[in-house]
């Protein structure tokens, strides 16, 4: 219960106890607030002083307002480094990020011309589509088709089975080692048909993520196609590695979209 005579202003008071429920588990990533009378009526508060905690979770990124829609609460800032070589589950374990994912489907299929040529398939044979939503936390980051060359990782597909890496397989069943890659990055609204996969709204924002990663020797390894929730998820490039620990938190910078 918010106390009305404590030194502490009211809506200072209603913010931590907004932020004890989210805690809690009362209010999950991606579930919406109360509306401001049934926050009134919750919390016993005035107007003025659910408006002033609101806005001040929001300026924090931890609650978005959507215009029509209503207050969202947001989960852990995802950030990712659009220089960098790892997979999803390298990245979410730099970040201890507990990860999950489930398996939509395994496909094989007769690349077209330009998907054997991103795929380094200079004769024809078949690949594999993997697609999968990746988690972290609980909560879905990413709607993932990853395709694999079965000419160069012949019976990949045994591999997949429980939380399995990709890469991780790539490294230690294959002995590869990826070295860099090339990414096209672009920003738009979720489709309807990715809305419950990725638990958006019509209207949220998106990245379209298409990368070709290569091993050592600049072969190509594999190429994928992700759809990754724009809510809450910054992107940092660097030019050099030694300066990327210089910003840790980009989304509570004024720029959503850090450039270095």
């Amino acid at each position: 219960m918010l106390q009305q005579n404590a030194a502490k202003p009211l809506y200072e008071q209603l913010m931590e106890a907004i932020r004890a429920d989210i805690e809690a588990e009362i209010y999950r990533p991606g579930d919406k607030l109360p509306t401001e009378s049934e926050l009134e009526k919750i919390y016993k508060v005035s107007r003025i002083t659910v408006r002033r905690a609101v806005k001040e979770l929001c300026d924090r990124r931890i609650l978005v307002k959507k215009q029509g829609k209503g207050t969202f609460v947001l989960g852990e800032e995802i950030l990712g480094h659009l220089d960098g070589i790892g997979g999803f589950h390298d990245a979410m374990g730099n970040m201890e990020k507990g990860t999950a994912q489930k398996l939509l489907s395994v496909d094989e299929l007769q690349p077209d011309t330009e998907m054997a040529r991103y795929l380094g398939m200079e004769k024809e044979g078949k690949a594999v589509a993997v697609k999968r939503i990746l988690s972290a936390d609980g909560v879905p980051v990413m709607l993932d088709t990853c395709y694999i060359s079965l000419l160069r990782f012949p019976e990949i597909r045994r591999y997949f089975s429980g939380d399995f890496s990709i890469y991780q397989i790539m490294r230690d069943e294959y002995q590869v080692r990826m070295a860099s890659a090339e990414k096209v990055i672009k920003v738009r609204k979720v489709r309807r048909d990715e809305e419950e996969f990725l638990h958006c709204k019509t209207g949220d924002p998106v990245f379209d993520l298409f990368k070709v990663v290569y091993d050592e020797e600049g072969i190509p390894v594999h190429a994928s196609v992700s759809v990754l929730r724009g809510e809450n998820t910054s992107y940092i490039i660097s030019t050099d590695n030694s300066n990327r620990l210089k910003i840790s938190s980009p989304g509570r910078k004024e720029a959503r979209l850090i450039a270095q």
